[in-house]
Protein backbone atom coordinates (compact mmCIF):
# COMPACT_ATOMS: atom_id res chain seq x y z
CA UNK A 1 0.00 0.00 0.00
CA UNK A 2 1.19 3.12 -0.49
CA UNK A 3 0.72 5.34 2.44
CA UNK A 4 0.73 8.89 0.20
CA UNK A 5 3.88 10.07 2.26
CA UNK A 6 6.44 10.68 -0.70
CA UNK A 7 7.67 14.59 -0.35
CA UNK A 8 6.05 14.99 3.29
CA UNK A 9 7.82 16.35 6.03
CA UNK A 10 8.27 14.45 9.07
CA UNK A 11 9.68 16.06 12.04
CA UNK A 12 11.21 12.31 13.89
CA UNK A 13 12.84 12.67 17.65
CA UNK A 14 14.44 9.23 18.32
CA UNK A 15 14.93 8.07 15.34
CA UNK A 16 18.37 6.71 15.67
CA UNK A 17 17.98 3.40 17.29
CA UNK A 18 14.70 0.43 17.86
CA UNK A 19 12.24 1.23 16.96
CA UNK A 20 12.51 4.90 15.93
CA UNK A 21 15.28 3.89 13.65
CA UNK A 22 13.12 1.01 11.97
CA UNK A 23 10.58 4.46 12.09
CA UNK A 24 13.32 6.38 10.00
CA UNK A 25 14.20 3.57 8.05
CA UNK A 26 10.41 3.01 6.83
CA UNK A 27 9.97 6.61 5.85
CA UNK A 28 12.79 6.52 3.68
CA UNK A 29 11.18 3.62 1.52
CA UNK A 30 7.82 6.09 1.74
CA UNK A 31 9.85 8.12 0.13
CA UNK A 32 9.21 11.11 2.91
CA UNK A 33 11.50 14.08 3.73
CA UNK A 34 12.56 13.16 7.63
CA UNK A 35 14.43 16.06 10.12
CA UNK A 36 15.84 13.16 12.43
CA UNK A 37 16.63 14.71 16.03
CA UNK A 38 18.56 12.92 18.52
CA UNK A 39 21.99 13.45 20.92
CA UNK A 40 24.45 11.16 19.22
CA UNK A 41 25.85 12.51 16.17
CA UNK A 42 27.61 9.37 14.76
CA UNK A 43 23.70 7.47 15.17
CA UNK A 44 22.07 10.41 13.54
CA UNK A 45 24.54 10.05 10.69
CA UNK A 46 24.00 6.74 10.10
CA UNK A 47 20.12 7.14 10.49
CA UNK A 48 20.10 10.04 7.85
CA UNK A 49 21.87 8.14 5.77
CA UNK A 50 19.57 5.10 5.93
CA UNK A 51 16.71 7.18 5.14
CA UNK A 52 18.78 8.67 1.55
CA UNK A 53 19.48 4.72 1.07
CA UNK A 54 15.97 3.89 0.81
CA UNK A 55 14.68 7.00 -1.20
CA UNK A 56 14.09 9.39 1.11
CA UNK A 57 15.60 12.93 1.93
CA UNK A 58 16.97 12.81 5.71
CA UNK A 59 18.86 15.71 7.73
CA UNK A 60 20.44 14.88 11.08
CA UNK A 61 19.52 17.64 14.09
CA UNK A 62 21.48 16.76 16.94
CA UNK A 63 19.60 18.06 19.44
CA UNK A 64 18.38 16.74 23.28
CA UNK A 65 14.46 17.24 23.59
CA UNK A 66 14.76 17.26 27.45
CA UNK A 67 16.23 20.54 26.98
CA UNK A 68 13.84 23.40 26.46
CA UNK A 69 16.51 25.59 24.42
CA UNK A 70 18.13 22.79 22.39
CA UNK A 71 14.02 21.76 21.43
CA UNK A 72 13.92 25.78 20.23
CA UNK A 73 16.92 25.54 17.98
CA UNK A 74 16.18 21.98 16.75
CA UNK A 75 12.66 23.51 15.71
CA UNK A 76 14.03 25.88 14.32
CA UNK A 77 16.55 23.43 12.16
CA UNK A 78 13.91 21.62 11.23
CA UNK A 79 11.72 24.17 9.62
CA UNK A 80 14.65 25.36 7.70
CA UNK A 81 14.49 22.42 6.29
CA UNK A 82 10.81 20.80 5.86
CA UNK A 83 9.00 23.97 5.65
CA UNK A 84 6.28 22.63 7.79
CA UNK A 85 6.03 19.61 9.37
CA UNK A 86 3.37 16.95 8.10
CA UNK A 87 3.84 14.69 10.39
CA UNK A 88 5.74 14.97 14.01
CA UNK A 89 6.94 11.77 15.46
CA UNK A 90 7.70 11.44 19.19
CA UNK A 91 9.75 8.24 19.53
CA UNK A 92 11.98 9.08 22.68
CA UNK A 93 11.54 7.25 25.97
CA UNK A 94 13.26 4.66 28.30
CA UNK A 95 12.49 2.28 31.45
CA UNK A 96 13.47 2.96 34.53
CA UNK A 97 13.09 -0.13 36.95
CA UNK A 98 13.10 -0.46 40.65
CA UNK A 99 10.73 -1.07 43.53
CA UNK A 100 8.56 2.00 44.82
CA UNK A 101 10.35 1.74 48.35
CA UNK A 102 13.69 2.21 46.87
CA UNK A 103 13.13 4.61 44.46
CA UNK A 104 13.93 7.75 44.72
CA UNK A 105 12.25 11.26 43.84
CA UNK A 106 14.88 11.73 41.54
CA UNK A 107 14.26 8.80 39.45
CA UNK A 108 10.24 9.75 39.15
CA UNK A 109 11.38 13.20 38.16
CA UNK A 110 13.86 11.46 35.50
CA UNK A 111 11.41 8.93 34.18
CA UNK A 112 8.42 11.61 33.46
CA UNK A 113 11.37 13.82 32.18
CA UNK A 114 11.60 11.64 29.85
CA UNK A 115 8.79 9.88 28.98
CA UNK A 116 6.11 12.70 29.50
CA UNK A 117 7.57 16.21 29.43
CA UNK A 118 9.86 15.83 26.54
CA UNK A 119 6.61 15.24 24.35
CA UNK A 120 5.31 17.86 25.95
CA UNK A 121 7.52 20.54 25.15
CA UNK A 122 8.33 19.43 21.65
CA UNK A 123 4.48 19.42 20.78
CA UNK A 124 4.30 22.88 21.97
CA UNK A 125 7.19 24.42 19.98
CA UNK A 126 6.33 21.85 16.72
CA UNK A 127 2.05 22.15 16.93
CA UNK A 128 2.09 25.82 15.40
CA UNK A 129 4.21 24.16 12.24
CA UNK A 130 2.05 21.17 11.50
CA UNK A 131 -0.81 21.89 8.91
CA UNK A 132 -4.33 21.37 8.64
CA UNK A 133 -3.85 17.59 8.01
CA UNK A 134 -0.97 16.92 9.79
CA UNK A 135 -0.61 14.24 12.43
CA UNK A 136 0.99 13.73 16.10
CA UNK A 137 2.23 10.35 16.32
CA UNK A 138 3.24 9.23 20.11
CA UNK A 139 5.31 6.31 21.06
CA UNK A 140 4.06 4.94 24.30
CA UNK A 141 4.06 1.60 25.97
CA UNK A 142 1.37 -1.20 26.68
CA UNK A 143 2.85 -1.01 30.51
CA UNK A 144 0.64 2.26 30.19
CA UNK A 145 -2.61 0.03 30.65
CA UNK A 146 -1.32 -3.11 31.89
CA UNK A 147 1.61 -2.06 34.33
CA UNK A 148 4.81 -4.13 34.91
CA UNK A 149 5.76 -4.93 38.34
CA UNK A 150 8.90 -2.85 39.16
CA UNK A 151 8.27 0.18 36.83
CA UNK A 152 5.99 2.55 38.39
CA UNK A 153 7.51 5.03 37.47
CA UNK A 154 7.68 4.36 33.85
CA UNK A 155 4.26 2.98 34.24
CA UNK A 156 2.31 6.34 35.49
CA UNK A 157 4.71 8.29 32.88
CA UNK A 158 3.63 6.20 29.63
CA UNK A 159 -0.36 6.18 31.53
CA UNK A 160 0.08 10.13 31.59
CA UNK A 161 1.54 10.22 27.71
CA UNK A 162 -1.52 8.20 26.87
CA UNK A 163 -3.66 11.08 28.40
CA UNK A 164 -2.42 13.47 26.70
CA UNK A 165 -3.09 11.88 23.51
CA UNK A 166 -6.72 12.21 24.04
CA UNK A 167 -6.33 15.09 25.46
CA UNK A 168 -4.79 16.68 22.58
CA UNK A 169 -6.98 15.11 19.96
CA UNK A 170 -9.79 17.01 21.58
CA UNK A 171 -8.05 20.44 21.51
CA UNK A 172 -6.26 19.85 17.82
CA UNK A 173 -9.06 18.58 15.80
CA UNK A 174 -10.72 22.18 15.46
CA UNK A 175 -7.07 22.42 13.56
CA UNK A 176 -7.64 19.45 11.21
CA UNK A 177 -4.31 17.76 13.44
CA UNK A 178 -4.85 14.12 14.19
CA UNK A 179 -2.82 12.74 17.48
CA UNK A 180 -2.51 8.96 18.68
CA UNK A 181 -0.39 7.06 20.65
CA UNK A 182 1.40 3.68 19.28
CA UNK A 183 1.97 1.14 22.55
CA UNK A 184 4.33 -1.34 21.91
CA UNK A 185 4.99 -4.66 24.22
CA UNK A 186 8.09 -6.98 24.91
CA UNK A 187 9.48 -5.81 21.91
CA UNK A 188 12.79 -7.55 20.66
CA UNK A 189 15.41 -4.45 20.39
CA UNK A 190 18.83 -4.07 21.07
CA UNK A 191 18.52 -2.50 24.32
CA UNK A 192 15.98 -5.41 26.18
CA UNK A 193 18.24 -8.43 24.72
CA UNK A 194 20.68 -6.52 26.44
CA UNK A 195 18.94 -6.29 29.66
CA UNK A 196 18.11 -10.36 29.07
CA UNK A 197 21.10 -11.56 28.63
CA UNK A 198 22.29 -9.65 32.03
CA UNK A 199 19.37 -11.44 33.26
CA UNK A 200 20.53 -14.49 32.02
CA UNK A 201 23.73 -14.14 34.10
CA UNK A 202 22.30 -13.50 37.25
CA UNK A 203 19.88 -16.31 36.82
CA UNK A 204 22.78 -19.03 35.20
CA UNK A 205 20.88 -19.68 32.66
CA UNK A 206 20.99 -19.37 28.41
CA UNK A 207 19.76 -16.35 26.93
CA UNK A 208 17.48 -18.41 25.21
CA UNK A 209 15.63 -19.35 28.38
CA UNK A 210 16.04 -15.57 29.64
CA UNK A 211 13.92 -14.48 25.86
CA UNK A 212 11.80 -17.86 26.37
CA UNK A 213 10.68 -16.36 29.83
CA UNK A 214 10.21 -13.08 28.99
CA UNK A 215 7.61 -14.11 26.30
CA UNK A 216 6.09 -16.66 28.03
CA UNK A 217 3.25 -15.00 28.99
CA UNK A 218 2.48 -13.18 25.18
CA UNK A 219 -0.44 -14.80 23.58
CA UNK A 220 1.52 -14.70 20.17
CA UNK A 221 3.96 -16.77 21.69
CA UNK A 222 7.07 -14.71 20.83
CA UNK A 223 8.36 -10.86 21.31
CA UNK A 224 7.79 -8.27 18.56
CA UNK A 225 10.35 -6.69 16.77
CA UNK A 226 11.14 -3.08 15.80
CA UNK A 227 9.95 -3.35 12.41
CA UNK A 228 6.26 -4.41 13.24
CA UNK A 229 5.79 -1.28 15.65
CA UNK A 230 7.58 1.26 12.92
CA UNK A 231 4.71 -0.10 10.52
CA UNK A 232 2.25 0.62 13.00
CA UNK A 233 3.64 4.56 13.51
CA UNK A 234 4.02 5.18 10.08
CA UNK A 235 1.08 4.41 8.80
CA UNK A 236 -0.77 6.66 11.85
CA UNK A 237 1.99 9.18 10.52
CA UNK A 238 0.43 8.78 6.95
CA UNK A 239 -2.86 10.19 4.82
CA UNK A 240 -3.90 6.98 5.20
CA UNK A 241 -4.94 7.27 8.77
CA UNK A 242 -6.92 11.03 7.96
CA UNK A 243 -9.69 9.67 10.15
CA UNK A 244 -7.90 7.94 13.67
CA UNK A 245 -7.71 10.48 16.01
CA UNK A 246 -7.65 10.20 19.81
CA UNK A 247 -6.14 6.38 19.99
CA UNK A 248 -3.81 4.56 21.54
CA UNK A 249 -2.94 1.40 19.03
CA UNK A 250 -1.36 -1.62 21.35
CA UNK A 251 1.43 -3.51 19.50
CA UNK A 252 1.67 -6.20 21.92
CA UNK A 253 1.04 -9.76 20.27
CA UNK A 254 -2.34 -9.81 22.65
CA UNK A 255 -0.03 -9.08 26.05
CA UNK A 256 -2.85 -6.37 26.92
CA UNK A 257 -6.24 -8.14 27.88
CA UNK A 258 -8.25 -5.09 29.79
CA UNK A 259 -11.17 -4.17 27.40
Amino acid sequence: MDLQLRGKGVLLAGGTRGIGRAAAELLGTEGARVALVGRDAGMLREAADAVRARGGEGREIRADITDEDQVERMIGEAVEFLGAFDAVIDAVGRSFRGAFLEMSEQTWREAFESDFFSAVRLLRSAVPHIPRGGRIVLLGAASAKQPHLGQAASNTAKAALHNLTRSLADELAPRGIAVNCVAPGRILSARRHERLSQESLRRGVPVERALADDAANIPLGRHGTPEEVAAAVVFLASPRAAYITGQSLFVDGGLVRAL
